[in-house]
């Protein structure tokens, strides 16, 4: 960015078609932060090619105050990639991360950083809801989330992870130095450091635009979690396969001995339930082998997460 050496807090938001809103995001952190942080500041806002008036707006924040640097993703990635940009282009000794939808209120940002500074041993406070205004999918989608975590990743089950967080800067160097294609911030968060703690905030409803967030991406942002950091899956399909050669050597024995007894086989039906069911459990085990295996390939050919079109600063001179 333009200041030279570190920023006391950086604001970090990823952005996707809330450019009508964006003025009053934006101007809400600026009076926060100006009454509450001793050092200086900057917002950073990454633009995850939103394909409507975003960028231009960001450009205009940006001309009216130096404190506001835009990145502009050459397409679309994803909120977590998005994310992970802006922290790469962040340069806070505290970085705060919030949605872009003004579900999280500006307002609430000095309760995060003032739990920082009550508490030095922390690495990360997380703001912890009251009362959630979020849909039931995606609330939903936020349980599933919480088991993965805690499954997964050893999370505490009174820890209450979230998008409106605080880091301190080697958290966030640590996070962006795993280096995966596929960044998911709450488990690279806990992956890093196991000092985190809530702090409660208001959580707003959604009164502008509609979430960029689909039944389908929630569910490919489960998948992530489960099949990128565990492997779970694979072991439950080995045993299932022993459970299964078990059974099948159970049936084998008792259609044998009705064999010799001379007792008529069930015949067509058995043969049809029995092909469906082996087949169907195969093509199982092949999916989650074949989701393993694309995603070491990615892995391996290291593809960038994102692509930077265009900046702010480069405006700048």
């Amino acid at each position: 960015m333009n200041e030279v050496g570190r920023l006391a807090v950086s604001v970090v938001v990823p952005c996707y078609r809330s450019g009508a809103w964006l003025d009053e995001l934006v101007h809400r952190v600026i009076t926060v932060l100006e009454a509450s942080v001793a050092g200086s500041f900057e917002i950073v806002l990454v633009n995850d090619d939103s394909g409507d008036e975003t960028w231009e707006i960001i450009e205009e924040l940006a001309a009216q105050d130096r404190r506001v640097h835009g990145i502009d993703l050459l397409r679309n990635t994803g909120q977590f990639r998005a994310l992970a940009c802006g922290l790469a282009h962040s340069v806070g000794e505290v970085v705060v991360t919030l949605d872009d939808d003004l579900q999280h209120p500006p307002e609430e940002i000095p309760k995060l950083l003032d739990e920082l500074d009550r508490h030095p041993e922390l690495d990360a406070v997380v703001g912890e809801y009251g009362e959630k205004r979020h849909g039931i999918i995606r609330n939903l989608g936020t349980r599933i989330m919480a088991a993965i975590f805690s499954s997964a990743y050893g999370k505490p089950k009174d820890l209450k992870m979230g998008s409106f967080r605080a880091l301190r800067r080697p958290v966030v160097d640590g996070m962006l130095a795993f280096g995966t294609i596929r960044p998911i911030p709450g488990a690279l968060l806990l992956q890093t450091t196991r000092r985190i703690s809530n702090v409660r905030v208001e959580h707003h409803a959604r009164t502008r635009g509609a979430s960029g967030q689909s039944l389908g991406s929630m569910i490919g942002s489960v998948l992530d979690n489960v099949l990128h950091s565990s492997t779970v899956p694979l072991r439950l399909m080995s045993a299932a396969g022993f459970l299964i050669a078990g059974v099948a050597a159970i049936l084998l024995v008792f259609y044998l001995v009705r064999s010799i007894v001379g007792s008529v086989l069930p015949g067509f039906t058995t043969l049809v339930l029995l092909t469906a069911f082996f087949g169907g459990t195969t093509l199982l085990a092949i999916g989650v082998l074949g989701e393993y295996v694309a995603r070491l390939v990615a892995e391996a050919t290291r593809p960038p997460k994102y692509i930077v079109r265009n900046t702010t600063d480069a405006h700048d001179g």
